[in-house]
């Protein structure tokens, strides 16, 4: 006769293998690797593999622009679907991916709420102060820390191969001080003094790399988030009383929040002043601010780095797009010492290479997944409509939407801006470059799950590029390797170093003329050459 434990065990297993079955065929019309029916655990490797991004456009590539990667999640190539899951009144949910993203041990995030009215609440109350209208200052700010990077370059990094110096430079490192800098300005109306320092005063970059794996696990994995309750387990993650790393990022955050409270409270005209005054409690200030730094300086300094990297190996990119400031200044459409945000947008040529640096290597690789509704949905996979059940959870390939031929061309793997500029007023090449428009702009979400702070981001890239390369000339030290990079878990991962010269400039385009003004005969600009 079996015994009462021995019935048990057998009931359970009995249970689990009739449950993954299910689940199995549940998502059996979508291709995909032949373990993910049944495991997470090709997930999980290929998300900690560092090329995560060629390894989902190979599924997508295989099995389609929606494939399977789990037993109970997708990813989809397609932008027409990940705009649809993130509409305005989608039925579709965040996902319990987005759980992972929960950097303060007690709180949830903008980034990580799961719960839609929370998350709508707090968005709603967020939003005025990242539109920039209730913070006068957001543009001088970034020019001020602008100008302390560029000082930074040129006292430091500058190499003189005449005199006899010679320097490298990591333009992630610099890059990554810069936009640190500029969001705790703009949140806090105090920088962390990365710049001034030119150091990691907290370790927190490096700290921030070491917590990338449990971040993958956790997306992976999303029940062990749970596991943040026990104490044990509870103590050993960062906390605002730590002396480096996040935690130290976090007492710094808190430090902050708490000079806007108390009997003499701090009073500026910045983020945290919005948020303040439209109800955000103290411990939600905390939790959002740590957020604020963290996905609002990684991702635009990569897109900086990069979209910088491409052009500075592209002769023939980087003199159309001089070309171009040069004879915006001598039309005195471009201010000094840090040209305006609204009339960098008017330059066609850099906004082309923004956009081809987006597109070539999003910043943002993170899967984002959203759920199917209850009652299921139909997806259609390159135009064979299949079914997904309630509770599947569909993440984004970054990189394969935007390297799809169909959408940016079939030289989709070139890093090419002219592909941008309209070849003539036709209809179809409008079209042709609304589409793609509309795809790269995925990059920052799309409705209700849209970047607030795009407008910031896209302000840094504006200026900093064009500055940058005004200023100094970039050679990488590697051609055959450029840089290290390491797609993980959220965002692209890089060390990228150059050799920094002066940029020689003609009569008419001094560097004084840079720092201060420009005004200059038109025909001493260099023209620009013609696709």
């Amino acid at each position: 006769m079996l015994s009462a434990t021995l019935v048990l065990v057998i009931a359970l297993v009995a249970i689990y293998a009739v449950r993954s079955v299910r689940t199995y065929f549940a998502l059996k019309a979508f291709g995909g690797h032949w373990s993910t029916g049944w495991s997470r655990l090709w997930l999980l490797r290929t998300q900690g593999s560092g090329e995560m991004n060629k390894r989902f456009t190979t599924i997508n590539n295989k099995y389609g622009s929606t494939a399977r990667i789990g037993p109970e999640m997708l990813i989809t190539s397609d932008p027409e679907l990940f705009r649809r899951m993130s509409a305005v009144r989608s039925t579709f949910t965040r996902g319990p991916w987005y759980a992972a993203l929960k950097l303060h041990p007690e709180r949830d995030n903008i980034t990580s709420y799961v719960d839609e009215r929370k998350h709508a609440d707090i968005r709603n109350r967020m939003a005025p102060g990242y539109s920039g209208k209730e913070n006068l200052h957001t543009e001088q700010d970034v020019d001020d820390q602008l100008l302390k990077m560029l000082d930074l370059i040129q006292t430091k990094y500058v190499a003189r191969p005449d005199e006899g110096i010679y320097k490298t430079m990591d333009l992630s490192r610099e890059t990554s001080f810069f936009t640190l800098d500029v969001i705790s300005k703009i949140a806090f109306g105090e920088t962390f003094g990365f710049l001034d320092l030119d150091d990691d005063p907290f370790g927190y970059l490096e700290n921030l790399a070491q917590f990338l794996p449990a971040i993958i696990v956790f997306g992976v994995y999303t029940e062990l988030t749970k596991l943040m309750k026990i104490p044990l387990i509870k103590a050993a993650l960062p906390k605002s009383t730590d002396k480096r790393g996040l935690g130290r990022v976090m007492g710094f955050a808190r430090d902050r929040v708490q000079e806007r409270f108390g009997h003499k409270p701090v009073v500026r005209q910045d983020m945290l002043n919005s948020f303040i005054s439209r109800g955000l409690t103290q411990g939600e200030l905390e939790s959002e601010t740590l957020t604020q730094i963290t996905a609002g300086s990684d991702s635009t300094a990569s897109a900086l780095r990069v979209t910088l990297h491409f052009i500075c190996t592209s002769p023939p990119i980087q003199q159309r797009l001089l070309a171009e400031a040069q004879s915006a200044m001598e039309a005195g459409h471009f201010s000094r010492p840090v040209v305006k945000d609204a009339e960098a947008r008017q330059l066609p040529y850099l906004q082309a290479c923004i956009k081809e640096g987006l597109r070539v290597y999003p910043p943002v690789t993170g899967l984002m997944a959203k759920m199917v509704p209850e009652g299921g949905a139909k997806i259609e996979v390159n135009g064979v409509e299949k079914f997904a059940p309630g509770g599947t959870q569909v993440g984004w390939n970054s990189w394969g939407m935007m390297h799809d031929p169909e959408i940016f061309g079939a030289d989709a793997e070139i890093f090419r801006p002219e592909r941008w500029l309209p070849r003539d007023g036709g209809e179809k090449e409008r079209d042709r470059v609304v589409k793609m428009t509309e795809t790269v702009s995925l990059c920052f979400g799309y409705g209700r799950f849209g970047c607030l702070g795009r407008g910031v981001a896209t302000m840094e890239l504006n200026k900093a590029i064009i500055e940058t390369l005004l200023r100094f000339n970039l050679q990488p030290c590697s051609l055959a390797k450029p840089f290290n990079e390491k797609f993980v878990g959220f965002t692209v991962h890089t060390d990228m170093y150059f050799v920094v010269t002066e940029r020689e400039h003609n009569d008419k385009l001094t560097m004084a003329h840079l720092r201060h003004g420009f005004k200059a005969d038109a025909a001493a600009l260099p023209g620009a050459y013609d696709e």
